[in-house]
């Protein structure tokens, strides 16, 4: 077997289990080498003591790689164009070394999640408006209430990371006082 899938635990609440998962199994021989929406894509080869680390940036340029790989860290992947994983051999000085700055790299997740919640909770607000206007019978108010459905996963699955990265966030500068 060439390659092997493992499920992403969230970024938003599994992010530092999930690099510790990705060293275990770099040190099996399971290098990463991209994402899916769901899975890390790994692909078998000698094993390795590397530590991962996570960033978040939507205005990357080679630049932005250029300063990560003189550091010592080889760009793995990036998923939804804003989350960029690197590796690095073990012991090398992390990506962030100050809490402060650290805590800055959520801004845009956390900005992004929310116009997400703020949008999908205000459709929903709309269509339960309708729904109720038009009553509960009838095809139109089906088709209504599956929309609702649909909309209200939109924002659970906008919502909760919006928080996991809100509170990951408040820790950090908790931790820099």
């Amino acid at each position: 077997m060439k390659h092997k899938y493992v499920m992403i635990s969230g970024f938003a609440f599994g992010e530092k289990a999930d690099m510790k998962k990705l060293k275990r199994l770099a040190s099996q021989g399971w290098i990463l080498e991209g994402l899916t929406p769901f899975f890390y894509k790994l692909r078998k080869g000698e094993p390795a003591n590397i530590d991962y680390s996570l960033d978040y940036r939507s205005d990357y340029d080679e630049e932005y790689f250029k300063i990560f790989q003189e550091a010592g860290w080889i760009h793995r992947a990036t998923h939804a164009g804003e989350m960029h994983i690197f590796s690095a051999p073990e012991g090398t000085t992390p990506l962030y070394l100050d809490p402060d700055e650290q805590s800055e790299q959520y801004l845009p997740m956390i900005k992004g999640t929310a116009k997400g919640s703020a949008s999908s909770f205000a459709i929903s607000c709309l269509l339960a408006t309708l729904w109720h206007f038009i009553g509960p019978t009838g095809w139109i108010s089906h088709i209504l209430m599956a929309l609702w459905i649909l909309v209200w996963i939109v924002f659970v699955f906008n919502f909760l990371p919006c928080m996991g990265f809100l509170f990951r966030r408040i820790r950090m500068a908790r931790q820099a006082r």
